[in-house]
Protein backbone atom coordinates (compact mmCIF):
# COMPACT_ATOMS: atom_id res chain seq x y z
CA UNK A 1 0.00 0.00 0.00
CA UNK A 2 2.84 2.41 0.85
CA UNK A 3 4.39 1.81 -2.56
CA UNK A 4 1.19 2.77 -4.39
CA UNK A 5 0.71 5.67 -1.99
CA UNK A 6 4.10 7.20 -2.77
CA UNK A 7 4.24 6.83 -6.55
CA UNK A 8 2.02 5.92 -9.48
CA UNK A 9 5.08 5.07 -11.57
CA UNK A 10 6.61 2.99 -8.78
CA UNK A 11 3.36 1.11 -8.24
CA UNK A 12 3.05 0.45 -11.97
CA UNK A 13 6.65 -0.80 -12.16
CA UNK A 14 6.09 -3.15 -9.22
CA UNK A 15 2.86 -4.41 -10.78
CA UNK A 16 4.68 -5.14 -14.03
CA UNK A 17 7.42 -6.99 -12.13
CA UNK A 18 5.00 -9.08 -10.07
CA UNK A 19 2.98 -9.91 -13.20
CA UNK A 20 6.09 -11.27 -14.90
CA UNK A 21 6.85 -13.22 -11.72
CA UNK A 22 3.36 -14.76 -11.91
CA UNK A 23 3.79 -15.82 -15.52
CA UNK A 24 7.17 -17.54 -14.98
CA UNK A 25 5.83 -20.48 -12.87
CA UNK A 26 3.12 -21.12 -15.45
CA UNK A 27 5.65 -21.30 -18.26
CA UNK A 28 7.89 -23.59 -16.18
CA UNK A 29 5.05 -26.03 -15.48
CA UNK A 30 3.82 -25.97 -19.07
CA UNK A 31 7.35 -26.33 -20.47
CA UNK A 32 8.28 -29.25 -18.22
CA UNK A 33 4.86 -30.87 -18.26
CA UNK A 34 4.87 -31.31 -22.03
CA UNK A 35 7.73 -33.81 -21.75
CA UNK A 36 5.84 -35.94 -19.20
CA UNK A 37 2.42 -35.60 -20.78
CA UNK A 38 0.62 -38.93 -21.25
CA UNK A 39 -2.20 -39.07 -23.78
CA UNK A 40 -3.96 -41.91 -21.95
CA UNK A 41 -4.39 -39.67 -18.89
CA UNK A 42 -6.08 -37.09 -21.09
CA UNK A 43 -8.64 -39.59 -22.38
CA UNK A 44 -12.29 -38.63 -21.92
CA UNK A 45 -13.61 -39.69 -18.49
CA UNK A 46 -16.54 -42.04 -18.15
CA UNK A 47 -20.12 -40.82 -17.84
CA UNK A 48 -20.17 -41.95 -14.23
CA UNK A 49 -17.19 -39.79 -13.37
CA UNK A 50 -18.78 -36.77 -15.00
CA UNK A 51 -22.07 -37.32 -13.20
CA UNK A 52 -20.30 -37.52 -9.87
CA UNK A 53 -19.12 -33.94 -10.13
CA UNK A 54 -22.62 -32.61 -9.50
CA UNK A 55 -25.55 -31.03 -11.26
CA UNK A 56 -25.68 -28.11 -13.64
CA UNK A 57 -26.60 -25.79 -10.77
CA UNK A 58 -23.51 -26.94 -8.91
CA UNK A 59 -21.48 -25.99 -11.98
CA UNK A 60 -23.04 -22.52 -12.05
CA UNK A 61 -22.42 -22.18 -8.32
CA UNK A 62 -18.77 -23.05 -8.88
CA UNK A 63 -18.49 -20.45 -11.62
CA UNK A 64 -20.13 -17.88 -9.36
CA UNK A 65 -17.80 -18.69 -6.47
CA UNK A 66 -14.73 -18.09 -8.64
CA UNK A 67 -16.03 -15.11 -10.61
CA UNK A 68 -14.28 -12.72 -8.22
CA UNK A 69 -10.95 -13.77 -9.70
CA UNK A 70 -11.92 -12.13 -13.01
CA UNK A 71 -12.74 -8.69 -11.58
CA UNK A 72 -9.38 -7.33 -12.65
CA UNK A 73 -10.47 -7.62 -16.28
CA UNK A 74 -12.92 -4.72 -15.94
CA UNK A 75 -11.30 -2.97 -12.99
CA UNK A 76 -8.26 -2.08 -15.05
CA UNK A 77 -10.48 0.54 -16.68
CA UNK A 78 -10.39 2.54 -13.44
CA UNK A 79 -6.83 3.55 -14.41
CA UNK A 80 -7.88 4.96 -17.79
CA UNK A 81 -7.54 8.57 -16.64
CA UNK A 82 -3.84 8.05 -15.87
CA UNK A 83 -2.91 6.23 -19.09
CA UNK A 84 -1.50 7.84 -22.22
CA UNK A 85 -3.65 7.49 -25.35
CA UNK A 86 -6.31 5.32 -23.63
CA UNK A 87 -8.38 5.01 -26.80
CA UNK A 88 -5.74 2.68 -28.23
CA UNK A 89 -3.93 1.48 -25.12
CA UNK A 90 -6.94 0.19 -23.16
CA UNK A 91 -8.46 -2.02 -25.90
CA UNK A 92 -5.05 -3.52 -26.57
CA UNK A 93 -4.43 -4.11 -22.86
CA UNK A 94 -7.86 -5.66 -22.29
CA UNK A 95 -7.84 -7.92 -25.35
CA UNK A 96 -4.16 -8.81 -25.02
CA UNK A 97 -4.32 -9.68 -21.32
CA UNK A 98 -7.49 -11.71 -21.85
CA UNK A 99 -5.88 -13.75 -24.62
CA UNK A 100 -2.70 -14.25 -22.58
CA UNK A 101 -4.59 -15.51 -19.53
CA UNK A 102 -6.77 -17.73 -21.74
CA UNK A 103 -3.73 -19.34 -23.37
CA UNK A 104 -1.84 -19.83 -20.09
CA UNK A 105 -4.73 -21.37 -18.18
CA UNK A 106 -5.81 -23.55 -21.11
CA UNK A 107 -2.30 -24.93 -21.55
CA UNK A 108 -1.94 -25.40 -17.78
CA UNK A 109 -5.22 -27.33 -17.62
CA UNK A 110 -4.17 -29.52 -20.55
CA UNK A 111 -0.78 -30.29 -19.01
CA UNK A 112 -2.20 -31.05 -15.56
CA UNK A 113 -4.82 -33.34 -17.13
CA UNK A 114 -2.11 -35.23 -19.01
CA UNK A 115 0.28 -35.65 -16.09
CA UNK A 116 -1.98 -37.53 -13.70
CA UNK A 117 -4.66 -40.22 -14.20
CA UNK A 118 -8.13 -38.69 -14.23
CA UNK A 119 -9.53 -40.71 -11.33
CA UNK A 120 -6.68 -39.60 -9.06
CA UNK A 121 -6.96 -36.02 -10.28
CA UNK A 122 -10.72 -35.92 -9.62
CA UNK A 123 -10.32 -37.26 -6.07
CA UNK A 124 -7.35 -35.10 -5.13
CA UNK A 125 -7.78 -32.24 -2.66
CA UNK A 126 -4.65 -30.55 -4.05
CA UNK A 127 -4.78 -31.48 -7.76
CA UNK A 128 -2.11 -29.11 -9.03
CA UNK A 129 0.45 -30.05 -6.37
CA UNK A 130 -0.26 -33.76 -6.81
CA UNK A 131 -0.05 -33.52 -10.59
CA UNK A 132 3.28 -31.70 -10.47
CA UNK A 133 4.80 -34.49 -8.39
CA UNK A 134 4.65 -36.56 -11.58
CA UNK A 135 7.28 -34.22 -13.08
CA UNK A 136 10.68 -35.60 -11.98
CA UNK A 137 12.27 -32.14 -12.00
CA UNK A 138 9.84 -31.03 -9.28
CA UNK A 139 8.97 -34.26 -7.49
CA UNK A 140 8.66 -33.80 -3.74
CA UNK A 141 9.22 -30.04 -4.03
CA UNK A 142 6.00 -29.59 -6.02
CA UNK A 143 4.06 -28.51 -2.94
CA UNK A 144 6.63 -25.83 -2.10
CA UNK A 145 6.66 -24.67 -5.72
CA UNK A 146 2.87 -24.30 -5.77
CA UNK A 147 2.84 -22.54 -2.39
CA UNK A 148 5.41 -19.97 -3.53
CA UNK A 149 3.49 -19.44 -6.77
CA UNK A 150 0.27 -18.93 -4.83
CA UNK A 151 1.92 -16.31 -2.61
CA UNK A 152 3.19 -14.44 -5.67
CA UNK A 153 -0.25 -14.54 -7.29
CA UNK A 154 -1.96 -13.31 -4.11
CA UNK A 155 0.60 -10.52 -3.70
CA UNK A 156 0.04 -9.44 -7.28
CA UNK A 157 -3.74 -9.46 -6.85
CA UNK A 158 -3.56 -7.42 -3.65
CA UNK A 159 -1.18 -4.95 -5.27
CA UNK A 160 -3.48 -4.47 -8.26
CA UNK A 161 -6.50 -3.95 -5.97
CA UNK A 162 -4.64 -1.30 -3.98
CA UNK A 163 -3.65 0.33 -7.25
CA UNK A 164 -6.93 0.49 -9.16
CA UNK A 165 -9.82 0.36 -6.67
CA UNK A 166 -9.13 3.72 -4.93
CA UNK A 167 -9.33 5.37 -8.35
CA UNK A 168 -13.03 4.52 -8.46
CA UNK A 169 -13.82 6.28 -5.18
CA UNK A 170 -11.55 9.14 -6.24
CA UNK A 171 -13.39 9.60 -9.54
CA UNK A 172 -16.77 9.42 -7.81
CA UNK A 173 -15.69 12.08 -5.31
CA UNK A 174 -14.47 14.31 -8.13
CA UNK A 175 -17.88 13.95 -9.80
CA UNK A 176 -19.59 14.86 -6.50
CA UNK A 177 -20.99 11.33 -6.23
CA UNK A 178 -19.14 10.38 -3.04
CA UNK A 179 -17.59 11.91 0.06
CA UNK A 180 -15.34 14.81 -0.86
CA UNK A 181 -12.40 13.52 1.20
CA UNK A 182 -11.95 10.59 -1.21
CA UNK A 183 -11.06 13.08 -3.93
CA UNK A 184 -8.00 14.35 -2.06
CA UNK A 185 -4.67 14.09 -3.88
CA UNK A 186 -1.37 13.97 -2.02
CA UNK A 187 0.45 17.27 -2.68
CA UNK A 188 3.84 15.59 -3.08
CA UNK A 189 3.14 12.13 -4.51
CA UNK A 190 0.10 13.10 -6.63
CA UNK A 191 -1.83 9.97 -5.61
CA UNK A 192 -5.35 9.57 -4.14
CA UNK A 193 -3.92 9.09 -0.66
CA UNK A 194 -7.11 9.28 1.41
CA UNK A 195 -8.90 6.82 -0.85
CA UNK A 196 -5.98 4.35 -0.71
CA UNK A 197 -5.62 4.54 3.09
CA UNK A 198 -9.33 4.28 3.88
CA UNK A 199 -9.84 1.37 1.50
CA UNK A 200 -6.88 -0.47 3.02
CA UNK A 201 -8.26 0.12 6.52
CA UNK A 202 -11.70 -1.11 5.44
CA UNK A 203 -10.20 -4.28 3.97
CA UNK A 204 -8.33 -5.02 7.21
CA UNK A 205 -11.51 -4.40 9.19
CA UNK A 206 -13.51 -6.92 7.14
CA UNK A 207 -10.81 -9.57 7.59
CA UNK A 208 -11.15 -9.40 11.37
CA UNK A 209 -14.96 -9.21 11.62
CA UNK A 210 -15.90 -12.03 9.22
CA UNK A 211 -14.71 -15.31 7.73
CA UNK A 212 -13.38 -15.73 4.21
CA UNK A 213 -16.38 -17.67 2.85
CA UNK A 214 -18.90 -15.06 4.05
CA UNK A 215 -16.75 -12.26 2.64
CA UNK A 216 -16.52 -14.10 -0.66
CA UNK A 217 -20.31 -14.50 -0.83
CA UNK A 218 -20.83 -10.84 0.06
CA UNK A 219 -18.31 -9.63 -2.49
CA UNK A 220 -19.53 -11.94 -5.28
CA UNK A 221 -23.19 -10.95 -4.98
CA UNK A 222 -22.43 -7.22 -4.88
CA UNK A 223 -19.92 -7.54 -7.72
CA UNK A 224 -22.26 -9.49 -10.02
CA UNK A 225 -25.12 -7.10 -9.32
CA UNK A 226 -22.84 -4.13 -9.98
CA UNK A 227 -21.70 -5.72 -13.25
CA UNK A 228 -25.32 -6.13 -14.32
CA UNK A 229 -25.99 -2.43 -13.77
CA UNK A 230 -22.72 -1.48 -15.46
CA UNK A 231 -23.50 -3.50 -18.57
CA UNK A 232 -27.03 -2.10 -18.65
CA UNK A 233 -25.73 1.46 -18.45
CA UNK A 234 -24.13 1.01 -21.88
CA UNK A 235 -27.59 0.88 -23.47
CA UNK A 236 -28.57 4.08 -21.68
CA UNK A 237 -25.32 5.84 -22.55
CA UNK A 238 -25.59 4.96 -26.24
CA UNK A 239 -28.85 6.93 -26.42
CA UNK A 240 -27.24 10.13 -25.14
CA UNK A 241 -26.03 12.74 -27.61
CA UNK A 242 -23.10 13.72 -25.40
CA UNK A 243 -21.81 10.15 -25.15
CA UNK A 244 -18.60 10.04 -27.18
CA UNK A 245 -16.45 7.15 -25.95
CA UNK A 246 -12.90 6.58 -27.12
CA UNK A 247 -13.83 2.98 -27.97
CA UNK A 248 -17.11 1.56 -29.23
CA UNK A 249 -17.72 -2.15 -28.79
CA UNK A 250 -18.68 -3.92 -32.05
CA UNK A 251 -22.16 -5.52 -31.97
CA UNK A 252 -22.72 -3.85 -28.62
CA UNK A 253 -26.41 -4.86 -28.51
CA UNK A 254 -25.64 -8.57 -28.65
CA UNK A 255 -22.58 -8.31 -26.41
CA UNK A 256 -24.44 -6.24 -23.82
CA UNK A 257 -27.40 -8.61 -23.76
CA UNK A 258 -25.14 -11.63 -23.25
CA UNK A 259 -23.20 -9.81 -20.53
CA UNK A 260 -26.35 -8.82 -18.63
CA UNK A 261 -27.83 -12.31 -18.90
CA UNK A 262 -24.64 -14.00 -17.69
CA UNK A 263 -24.34 -11.58 -14.76
CA UNK A 264 -27.93 -12.22 -13.69
CA UNK A 265 -27.29 -15.97 -13.82
CA UNK A 266 -24.26 -15.52 -11.58
CA UNK A 267 -26.31 -13.38 -9.17
CA UNK A 268 -28.86 -16.19 -8.84
CA UNK A 269 -26.12 -18.84 -8.58
CA UNK A 270 -24.53 -17.04 -5.63
CA UNK A 271 -27.52 -17.94 -3.46
CA UNK A 272 -26.72 -21.64 -3.99
CA UNK A 273 -23.37 -21.65 -2.18
CA UNK A 274 -22.84 -18.40 -0.27
CA UNK A 275 -23.42 -18.30 3.53
CA UNK A 276 -26.60 -16.52 4.63
CA UNK A 277 -24.85 -13.80 6.72
CA UNK A 278 -22.76 -12.71 3.76
CA UNK A 279 -25.80 -12.64 1.47
CA UNK A 280 -27.80 -10.60 3.99
CA UNK A 281 -24.99 -8.04 4.23
CA UNK A 282 -24.77 -7.87 0.44
CA UNK A 283 -28.52 -7.32 0.06
CA UNK A 284 -28.39 -4.56 2.70
CA UNK A 285 -25.51 -2.85 0.90
CA UNK A 286 -27.34 -3.01 -2.44
CA UNK A 287 -30.64 -1.85 -0.94
CA UNK A 288 -29.00 1.13 0.76
CA UNK A 289 -26.47 1.82 -1.98
CA UNK A 290 -29.02 2.54 -4.69
CA UNK A 291 -30.87 5.31 -2.79
CA UNK A 292 -27.51 6.64 -1.58
CA UNK A 293 -26.38 6.95 -5.17
CA UNK A 294 -29.64 8.68 -6.07
CA UNK A 295 -28.98 11.18 -3.27
CA UNK A 296 -25.42 11.87 -4.41
CA UNK A 297 -26.51 12.16 -8.05
CA UNK A 298 -29.17 14.72 -7.14
CA UNK A 299 -26.66 16.63 -5.04
CA UNK A 300 -24.16 16.56 -7.90
CA UNK A 301 -26.71 18.05 -10.30
CA UNK A 302 -27.49 20.80 -7.80
CA UNK A 303 -23.80 21.66 -7.37
CA UNK A 304 -23.27 21.67 -11.13
CA UNK A 305 -26.26 23.97 -11.57
CA UNK A 306 -24.86 26.42 -9.00
CA UNK A 307 -21.46 26.44 -10.66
Amino acid sequence: MLLHLRSVEGGAAFQTLITIAKIIPFTIVIGLGIFWFKAENFAAPTTTAIGATGSFMALLAGISATSWSYTGMASICYMTGEIKNPGKTMPRALIGSCLLVLVLYTLLALVISGLMPFDKLANSETPISDALTWIPALGSTAGIFVAITAMIVILGSLSSCVMYQPRLEYAMAKDNLFFKCFGHVHPKYNTPDVSIILQGALGIFFIFVSDLTSLLGYFTLVMCFKNTLTFGSIIWCRKRDDYKPLWRTPAFGLMTTLAIASSLILVASTFVWAPIPGLICAVIVIATGLPAYAFWAKRSRQLNALS
